[in-house]
């Protein structure tokens, strides 16, 4: 007999549908009890809806947990527009293992959670997040109603931790989930009682907090744009020239090859982000600071328009995808900054979505740099008159035409609009924890140098 009943089946079921037809996805978070009884509820939810229409991640199980805590995993397994996943523990029974190893500040690590909670959730995703209350003689009680998960050694299968295995006390649990449990991502605590009371109750939830979603959809809250740093385009010295050149490049090369041997020893990451005026030489630098490099240590990636399935996810899912493991480094030619550039300009984002961007931005930089990575990022400045000179250089050269396209002279036609939204972008972003870089490229020689330079010197600090 089926612990769900027939009524609670359906409504699962129509809602799942509902989503699919909506385009709307959706995060079942499963945290607290025992293991064994997390995964029987689990399966027996997974059980009633379209097995196609679902994902089922187990982070622990997939080994995420060993390395430094950080929102970004948990971006990157985000479902696509009409799915829904399901996350059996996840980021909070992080926070405990974090907890458990005095590795991280609980504090921040929540502020982290909430953000990101906050990203998912007004960029489309349904969270849907359900403790089990599941008290140490409740659970002895339950053992022997699962002997399959408990008593044999099922390798990867078997997990029966739950926290106060892990040493971490109902109090601070409590704690935890007073300090989330947020209006706009609450938390649905479930005594755990005999498998079908729990089993119905938990479908209930589910299919409840669906249903509300579906009928209010999100209340936007108001984001006035904060423009609280300092702009480093105010510095720029765009006569600045190189000297002696071509020693320069091969010394600082050589020491960018010496600096990637000893990241590679390390467990820091490096993520290198280019933006910059059209034709203000990112590929050209991006070549020199490749030459420097053992391939098997950095990815370059290119960042267009994004694919069919990449705007079937939230907008730094792509970028979470190809973010590098330790010792790695990963160059991103032009980047999220999208998001407050082009696509604001271009009516390709709607106001709310780029007003909240700078905060989703800085979140997602701040979570980057507390994982592990040292994060640069780079915005290569010229004038008008030298991108003109550029353009019609390129169009002169046979090698080279096929660069400039009416994309460019159309883009540049906009100058002054493109210059007011980077300049405010400047003052959102210019983040301590990830402050920006601007190099003057008037002289490509010498925003090559000077490019080189910061790496070098961004490497040193976090590596010394």
């Amino acid at each position: 007999m089926a612990a769900i009943p027939r009524d609670v089946s359906e409504k699962l079921i129509t809602a799942q549908r509902s989503l699919f037809e909506r385009g709307i996805p959706a995060i079942i978070l499963m945290e607290g009890g025992k293991s064994a009884m997390v995964d029987r509820i689990t399966s027996e939810v997974l059980g009633t809806l379209e097995p196609r229409g679902v994902e089922y991640h187990h982070f622990k199980a997939d080994g995420k947990r060993g390395s430094p805590f950080s929102s970004m995993e948990y971006i990157t397994k985000s479902p696509a527009r009409g799915r829904i996943s399901f996350y059996d523990r996840g980021w909070y029974s992080d926070i405990i293992d974090c907890i458990r190893k005095k590795r991280c500040d609980e504090g921040e690590k929540l502020i982290e959670v909430s953000r990101m909670e906050r990203y998912l959730i007004e960029n489309g995703v349904v969270i849907v997040k359900i403790f089990m209350d599941e008290t140490e003689d409740a659970a002895e009680k339950h053992a022997d109603s699962y002997p399959i998960i408990i008593d044999r050694d099922c390798g990867y299968l078997t997990d029966d931790l739950d926290h106060r295995d892990m040493g971490i006390s109902d109090e601070e649990v409590e704690a935890m989930l007073s300090a989330s449990n947020t209006v706009y991502a609450p938390w649905d605590r479930v005594d755990v009682e005999d498998f079908e009371i729990t089993a119905e109750n938990v479908a209930r939830i589910i299919a409840r907090r669906l249903e509300q979603r579906l009928q209010y959809g999100i209340i936007p809250e108001e984001c006035p744009v904060k423009e609280q740093y300092h702009n480093p385009r105010e510095d720029a010295d765009l006569t600045a020239e190189a000297k002696d050149y071509d020693d320069a490049l091969a010394e600082k090369q050589s020491e960018l090859a010496e600096m990637q041997c000893r990241m590679a020893r390390s467990k820091h990451s490096l993520v290198v982000v280019f933006e910059g005026w059209d034709a203000s030489g990112k590929g050209s630098t991006i070549r020199r600071v490749a030459g420097a490099l053992n391939p098997r240590g950095y990815n370059v990636i290119p960042v267009k328009a994004p694919t069919e399935e990449e705007l079937s996810r939230t907008y730094l899912w792509r970028f979470c995808t190809n973010l590098p493991r330790p010792g790695r480094i990963t160059i991103f030619d032009r980047s999220w900054y999208g998001r407050m550039m082009v696509e604001a300009v271009e009516g390709l984002c709607t106001e709310t979505e780029y007003c909240r961007s700078a905060d989703e931005i800085n979140a997602f930089e701040k979570a980057l740099v507390n994982s592990g990575a040292t994060l640069v990022k780079i915005w290569l400045e010229i004038s008008p008159q030298e991108q003109l000179k550029r353009f019609r250089a390129r169009e002169e050269d046979p090698m080279k035409s096929w660069k400039i396209t009416e994309e460019d002279w159309r883009n540049r036609s906009k100058w002054d609009v493109y210059d007011l939204y980077v300049n405010s972008m400047m003052k959102q972003t210019n983040t301590p924890w990830a402050p920006w870089t601007v190099v003057e490229s008037e002289d490509k020689k010498y925003g090559r140098l000077k490019v080189l330079d910061t790496l070098i010197d961004s490497m040193k600090k976090a590596l010394d």
